[in-house]
C-alpha cells in the first residue's frame, strides 16, 4: 500500500483487509453469479441485491457446513451453487435453516 500520508502500520493493515474483503466478495459476484456477464434491463438495482441475497446465503451455509458433503461433492460456493440448480429440496433447507 503506497500512501502519501503518515499512519500506523495497524491502520494500513486495516485498509488493506478491508479492500480485499470488497474484492473477494466482488470476485464470488463474478464467479458464481455471473454479474458482469448479466444485463438487467427492468430493475437492475433489484437484481444486484437478490444476487447478493442469493451468494449470502450460500456463504452462510460454506461457513456452517465446512469439512461436509453434499450429495454432488465437497462442500464449496460453486457446489452449493450446482445443487441448488438440481435440487430444490436442498434450496429450500438453504432458506429453513437458522443462521446465526
Amino acid at each position: 500500500l503506497i500512501a502519501n500520508f503518515r499512519t500506523t502500520a495497524e491502520d494500513f493493515y486495516n485498509k488493506i483487509i478491508s479492500h480485499w474483503r470488497v474484492e473477494t466478495y466482488h470476485y464470488h459476484l463474478d464467479m458464481l453469479m455471473d454479474e458482469d456477464e448479466h444485463i438487467a434491463y427492468k430493475e437492475p438495482y433489484s437484481m444486484a441485491i437478490l444476487r447478493s441475497f442469493a451468494l449470502n446465503l450460500f456463504q452462510l451455509y460454506h461457513n456452517e457446513n465446512k469439512g461436509k458433503k453434499l450429495p454432488t461433492g465437497k462442500v464449496t460456493m460453486a457446489e452449493i451453487k450446482r445443487t441448488c440448480k438440481y435440487d430444490d429440496n436442498f434450496t429450500a433447507e438453504l432458506f429453513e435453516q437458522e443462521y446465526v
